[in-house]
């Protein structure tokens, strides 16, 4: 399973607000809350109020309730998306095809030095699960953020963690001298 970095997270969204602050806010939407595309292209006005977003899951996934996050740092800040929805009340925020989204992203990351590999929509939502397990270390609290039935389901984040643990502690082997 494929995520990025903070590092990583940093240049793509830089990148995407250089470019176009629409699918910026796009991207971002989808990496705080954990979106798949689908998710995040049914976005309407009406799902946010009160600073809130409402988010209607796919794939019997539990629909979830989360604060938008208002941050200094214009990379991370979704206030703009308190304008769209009051402009927008009635029609979905985004009005894209999957299929743009992805092409959007794979652009982004190009430009942002990211590997083929990663560049993707969903790489989002494995992002925001990866960056939960580092900074909580509760598989409940990620489960419940992207609405997830089965801890089954969410447990393929801890999994990742793990592998980047071990590439970590590898890179970092000493193997005693030249051969």
């Amino acid at each position: 399973m494929e995520y990025l970095t903070r590092d990583e997270l940093v240049r793509l969204f830089k990148v995407a607000r250089d470019h176009n602050k629409l699918h910026h806010i796009a991207m971002l939407v989808g990496l705080l809350h954990g979106l798949r595309v689908s998710e995040m292209l049914a976005i309407r006005g009406c799902d946010i109020c009160d600073g809130k977003l409402s988010v209607k899951r796919l794939k019997k996934s539990r629909a979830t309730l989360h604060a938008l996050r208002f941050d200094s740092d214009p990379l991370f800040d979704e206030s703009p998306l308190l304008k769209l929805a009051q402009a927008n009340p009635d029609a979905t925020l985004f009005r894209w095809s999957r299929q743009y989204m992805d092409i959007v992203l794979k652009r982004y990351a190009a430009l942002a030095g990211i590997h083929p590999s990663k560049a993707h929509y969903h790489v989002l939502k494995h992002s925001i699960c990866v960056l939960l397990w580092q900074e909580t270390h509760d598989l409940n609290a990620i489960q419940d953020h992207v609405g997830h039935r089965s801890s089954s389901s969410t447990l393929v984040y801890l999994r990742a963690d793990a592998a980047q643990k071990a590439q970590t502690a590898i890179a970092g082997m000493s193997f005693g001298g030249a051969l």
